[in-house]
């Protein structure tokens, strides 16, 4: 018996371990799992069974890993499609990412608007949104030409994208602006604190301070105004109309026909505040530049030759601390924010590498396509600036100038190239790049409107440590939307 039962054993052996191939010919096979194959005829890919039966046809150059309730992204022509296998093709490739299902969505990217679809393929959000944030509080923060607005998840219109800003929900309320104006809307779309104040801050001890015109109250959740106090002035505020009003998706102005007036102002002050415009989000073009102010590279570093149109910069500063020093129209104000430079090159062949460049990219092999290569660099910045703030002929200080210094710490970098070699697509990075600069200072100067600006930095200092790569230095111009 015990003979009897190792033959059987040393019989199913292969059985147990060989591999299974689909039937059929095929010039190339990669089991993605136990039934289902990648494989590739006449160079183009596709899924079949373990029968052979043609799930995804061969005409992609690429088939990406199947997920585990059978989606399979595909490239053609190096634009993405989704399958399901028992359902076909879901969406066609037509798009520039897809993401992976988060519950009964996914979001997508066509020609740089995103948008979300379901598990059909059905599009839930409409693919027009110049971005699309994580759902908060049940709703979808979406930004389309500039504004922004909410979304449920169907797709439902909350809160119209209207508005510059939306903040994050403090319980069931979020902060808002709209036309340079702040307030406050509620989960369910309606305007609780309207959009009439010049400033207005977060809620604390069931208040939240706010400012319109020189003057400063106090309001609560329910958009009531209390009174306010300040020196030997007793202000008393008023709303003429206290109640939330829902938004109409077609005409959302009503919401902020509350009106404010004083009953009783004994004395006015002067007021001891001063609002800085450095809390911003800044998006603009970076570049570099020699000792001569050219744009000229040295013969080893040619491969750095810029896109301009390509190279990017983005930096956040979500907080700022502000110091009045003459009154409220100049002040200092500091902040600490994150910054990332993209450098884009015009390399696309690998007989452009020189010496240096193969120090920085991963060995290529002789006539690759390459069809991006990039240095990209994050930094930890911490700017102190001298803040003016002129009258704009309607009393308020609205326009502002301001200069001043950034102190940068280099967190990151990394060099990115992608390339196609026989078909195939690939990407590599390289990172902490050796001989950046880990300090670094540069002078900054802004100039704005309200909530948008415009602003330029340049570094004197040289980008890499010396003899440790080119002597350049760094620049950028850009515009801010201001917090």
């Amino acid at each position: 018996m015990k003979n009897l039962f190792a033959i059987l054993i040393m019989l199913c052996f292969p059985l147990l371990f060989n591999a299974q191939e689909p039937a059929g010919n095929w010039e190339r096979i990669w089991e993605m799992k136990p039934g289902y194959f990648r494989v590739m005829q006449n160079g183009m890919m596709g899924v079949v069974n373990a029968e052979g039966v043609i799930l995804v046809p061969c005409q992609f150059n690429q088939v990406y890993d199947l997920t585990d309730d059978n989606y399979v992204k595909v490239l053609k022509d190096r634009k993405i499609g989704l399958y399901q296998l028992d359902w076909g093709m879901i969406l066609p490739a037509e798009y520039d990412q897809i993401w992976a299902f988060e519950g009964k969505t996914a979001k997508v990217l066509k020609e740089g608007k995103y948008g979300f679809v379901d598990r059909g393929g059905h599009i839930v959000i409409p693919v027009e949104y110049n971005h699309i944030w994580n759902e908060e509080n049940g709703l979808i923060k979406v930004l389309k030409d500039g504004k922004t607005g909410f979304l449920d998840k169907d797709g439902n219109v909350i809160l119209p994208t209207e508005y510059q800003q939306i903040w994050s929900f403090e319980g069931n309320l979020a902060k808002v602006q709209k036309d340079g104006k702040f307030g406050y809307v509620d989960t369910d779309g309606r305007v609780v604190i309207p959009t009439i104040y010049d400033q207005i801050g977060n809620f604390q001890y069931e208040r939240a301070r706010a400012v319109i015109g020189d003057n400063i109250l106090y309001i609560d959740y329910d958009g009531n105004v209390h009174e306010v106090t300040s020196g030997n002035e007793k202000v008393v505020w008023q709303l003429t109309n206290p109640e939330p009003h829902k938004i109409e998706n077609s005409n959302a102005d009503d919401a902020n026909n509350k009106k404010v007036q004083v009953v009783t102002n004994s004395k006015k002050t002067k007021p001891k505040y001063f609002y800085s415009h450095l809390a911003s989000f800044n998006a603009g073009i970076n570049g570099y530049v020699n000792s001569n102010f050219k744009d000229i590279l040295p013969e080893d570093y040619k491969f750095m030759d810029l896109n301009p149109e390509k190279s990017c910069e983005f930096s956040l500063y979500p907080f700022q601390q502000s110091t009045r020093l003459i009154g409220s129209y100049v002040g200092l104000v500091t902040a600490i924010g994150a910054q990332y430079n993209n450098y884009r090159f015009n390399l696309y062949n690998s007989d452009e590498l020189t010496e240096n460049a193969k120090l920085w990219f991963y060995h290529l092999n002789e006539n690759v396509e390459i069809t991006k290569a990039k240095l990209t660099i994050f930094t930890l910045n911490v700017p102190l600036m001298l803040e003016i703030q002129l009258p704009d002929g309607k009393g308020r200080k609205g326009i502002y100038l301001s200069g001043g210094v950034i102190g940068s710490m280099k967190i990151n970098s990394y060099t990115r190239v992608d390339y196609y070699f026989r078909d195939f697509s690939y990407k590599r990075r390289m990172y902490n790049i050796s001989g950046l600069q880990m300090f670094k200072y540069s002078f900054m100067a802004r100039a704005g409107y309200d909530w948008l600006g415009i602003y330029a930095t340049y570094s004197p200092m040289p980008m890499f440590k010396k003899d440790k790569g080119p002597e350049l230095y760094q620049y950028s111009v850009g515009v801010s939307i201001n917090f």
